[in-house]
């Protein structure tokens, strides 16, 4: 089954005027982006508005063996747990049968924890080029890190509602991704059913052109 929208869609058009606000890069053996972070409408695939919401600052730095991220922002839901997801734009291998076009080629976890009480968290994590490690979910696309200088990046924050005894860890470590029905593990709106619906969503972002 291939995978609705929500979090998977072709960003190329969308990297451009987005990351035009990033900060230079250094030409040297690895190179460093800075840019805003946003708030996001998982639904649509875009800037919750025109122009973007600000909440947030985060960098991207890329070597020859991968890429390093941190990721620091304000108006998340407070003591909630959030996790950051890699999702990787370059030449995709069309073979994969998780793959549809308008899909990144690859959504890997970034990093994750517990908000701060007045709503603000700073995140870091790295992936190294070819990596397949965290995947989002079993039909997802994972094709991993193909060239880390020139894959454009979007890092998104996605919610795991309030915080559970017992599962936190899954909850800072993974997506939970795990319905049949992929939709169902996006957003709430995306998913119809009150039984299987749970408070998950990408809700901030921000975007890395290739350089």
């Amino acid at each position: 089954m291939k995978i609705a929208a929500g979090i998977a869609v072709a960003l190329t058009a969308l990297a451009l005027p987005l990351a035009a606000g990033a900060g230079p890069t250094v030409k040297q053996a690895t190179t460093k982006q800075t840019t805003t972070v946003f708030l996001w409408n998982d639904l649509t695939a875009k800037p919750t508005t025109n122009p973007p919401t600000v909440v947030g600052k985060a960098s991207l730095v890329r070597s020859d063996s991968g890429i390093a991220m941190t990721f620091r922002t304000t108006r998340l839901p407070a003591g909630e747990p959030i996790t950051i997801w890699w999702i990787i734009l370059e030449q995709c291998d069309k073979s994969d049968p998780t793959w549809a076009e308008g899909m990144p080629c690859s959504a890997q976890f970034a990093s994750g924890r517990l908000v701060n009480k007045n709503g603000t968290a700073a995140f870091s994590g790295r992936l190294a080029e070819g990596s397949r490690a965290g995947c989002f979910a079993p039909k997802f696309p994972c094709q991993g890190l193909k060239d880390p200088a020139t894959a454009t990046v979007l890092l998104l924050a996605r919610t795991h509602g309030p915080k559970i005894p017992g599962k936190l860890h899954d909850q800072l470590r993974g997506s939970e991704a795990v319905s049949k029905d992929p939709k169902a593990d996006l957003c709430p709106a995306m998913n119809k059913d009150p039984l299987t619906r749970r408070p998950f969503c990408q809700i901030q972002a921000a975007l890395f052109a290739g350089t």
